[in-house]
């Protein structure tokens, strides 16, 4: 053990007058401890966020939406994918058919979205066949040339729980396109099925059918809303979208990308992210005053001491190192602490997760997703503030005069 981390420990051990130095102490501990626990938790809950979001909007959409500029539809569907699975960096493309509806049982109705897929094609573009059950729900009719059978329609689960719509009830589609007698297309459906992304906008909102069932309910017989594209690097959806646009000359088309989509979602999860680290910084600060003020109280307090060990030849470096190793010291056992208590914290979140108002934060569930590198980025920069606060106290006592200091009471 070096003389200097000697004297810094014995310096901020508590005797006697120093009871309240040492309270300081504690209290600057415990505010690198808060500090680097809060944003750990923060930081781990808003990667968890992200990543989960992330994941479910993928899941539900495709990485590149086509549509048609004048959104009249996509005639011929099926040459449009043949084309874009052409175009290089696409792996797979689907037709869709898409439109609001009305959907109402004899106690309740909801406005929701009609979805028209076919359900084995739709499972190359989107996880979207593999959140139904059960399994073997039916899409539209077994044979679109039976007319007799209702087509099957199925619910997301919080559509299902508002129009208090269980698997085998009828249900009426109602169109809001007008027909020359001033009444609007109505179609029924039976529920063959449930649908649950995890999302609650889409399983508040969304029905799905096959594109045959949704075409006849939507008048868009022969046409598709648009195509579902997946691509190699979801990624680089926006550069393959735009790569497929200047391709495909005719018919034209619109490309709209996961990313450009939920923009402004991923914008508010980084401003998010950053609060989180001005949060963290505030807190730091506040906690190197706290030390800073504790070795600064050293050293009016060991003033005699520290022009003693200057009078039997101590080195002012040696001095200002002492003093450097105490703000370490605190900074270091604060951010140990604060690691393992943000570590802890994370552990007991993601074992025990909070539930949350998806109608306000997409998802039901608070995710946790610590990642290392921002433990380490936390920890280096807490113990970097708490060494940074110990300077001017390590300046200010290693220009002490001994002579002077030795006098002083």
């Amino acid at each position: 053990m070096s003389v200097e981390w000697f004297v810094a420990s014995r310096y901020l051990r508590a005797r006697g007058r120093s009871r309240f130095r040492s309270l300081i102490s504690l209290l600057a501990v415990g505010g690198v401890v808060v500090g680097v626990a809060s944003a750990i938790v923060v930081l781990g809950v808003m990667n968890g966020f992200s990543k989960e979001v992330r994941g479910r909007i993928v899941g539900t959409n495709a990485h590149v939406v086509l549509l048609d500029p004048e959104e009249r539809g996509i005639e011929s569907p099926e040459v449009v994918v043949s084309a874009v699975e052409e175009v290089e960096g696409v792996v797979a493309a689907v037709p869709f058919v898409y439109g609001k509806v009305m959907i109402s049982t004899a106690r309740e109705a909801e406005g929701a979205v009609l979805r028209g897929m076919d359900r084995a094609a739709e499972s190359l573009v989107t996880e979207v066949p593999g959140s139904i059950f059960p399994e073997n729900a039916e899409l539209g009719r077994r044979a679109e040339t039976d007319l007799d059978e209702l087509p099957g329609i199925v619910l997301g689960v919080g559509l299902a729980a508002s129009l208090r719509a269980g698997i085998g009830e009828t249900v009426s589609v109602m169109v809001p396109t007008v027909r020359r007698r001033g009444i609007p297309r109505m179609r029924s459906f039976v529920v063959t099925g449930l649908f649950e992304s995890g999302m609650h906008e889409y399983d508040s909102a969304l029905a799905l059918t096959s594109i045959e069932s949704a075409a006849e309910a939507l008048d868009s017989a022969g046409r598709a809303t648009g195509i579902l594209v997946r691509v190699t690097d979801m990624d680089d959806a926006p550069a393959i979208g735009e790569r497929i646009v200047s391709e495909i000359a005719d018919p034209p088309l619109w490309a709209n990308d996961w990313i450009r989509q939920n923009r402004q979602l991923f914008l508010w999860m980084r401003i998010e992210k950053i609060v989180g680290y001005l949060l963290f910084g505030v807190i730091l600060v506040v906690a190197s005053f706290l030390i800073a003020s504790t070795l600064i109280m050293i050293v009016l307090e060991k003033t005699r001491e520290i022009g003693v060990l200057m009078a039997v030849g101590m080195a002012r470096r040696s001095i200002r190192r002492l003093f450097v190793l105490e703000g370490a010291a605190i900074g270091g056992t604060g951010t140990v602490l604060g690691c393992l208590t943000g570590w802890l914290a994370c552990a007991g979140l993601d074992r025990y997760r909070l539930t949350l108002p998806g109608d306000v934060y997409f998802i039901e569930t608070l995710p946790v997703e610590l990642w290392w590198g921002d433990l380490v980025i936390v920890a280096m920069l807490a113990f970097a503030v708490s060494v940074l606060s110990a300077l001017y106290p390590s300046w200010r006592a290693s220009r002490l005069v001994p002579a002077e200091a030795i006098r002083y009471e």
